[in-house]
């Protein structure tokens, strides 16, 4: 039995000696993976305090299904809206900065209002 034993544990070293961490000359070598053809998201800082919004009325250049984030402080209750389609809605209350994130698949001009201050945030300008 001990020699069995012995047998059948150098079988196993021997097999595991004959694997390769890489190709042998006539295999294919992996091939690096491609970096993320994705555009990073384009971040839009908005302050609403004291009946007030920051920025007004900017224009803001971004690439066709680019990540948007809305991010956003308020000292009060309010709604956003993306004029997109389909719209986007975002509601808003006090408290620490909020992100909200969407893609416009169409290229135009798309607005971005509050609704209660009833002004354009910012204006994006979506390209191919």
């Amino acid at each position: 039995m001990k020699e069995v034993a012995t047998v059948l544990a150098c079988t196993l070293i021997l097999a595991a000696c004959g694997l390769s961490s890489g190709p042998t000359p006539n295999e294919a070598k992996p091939t690096a993976a491609k970096p993320s053809q994705e555009a990073a998201a384009k971040v839009v800082d908005i302050s609403i305090k004291d009946g007030d919004v920051t920025p007004r009325g900017k224009r803001v250049e971004v690439k066709v299904g680019q990540p948007v984030t809305l991010r956003v402080t308020s000292d009060g209750e309010d709604e956003i809206h993306v004029h997109s389609d389909p719209e986007n809605e975002y509601g808003i209350s006090p408290g620490p900065a909020r992100d909200f994130t969407f893609r416009i698949d169409t290229p135009g001009q798309v607005a971005v209002e509050s609704h209660h201050l009833e002004v354009t945030i910012v204006q994006l300008v979506v390209r191919p």
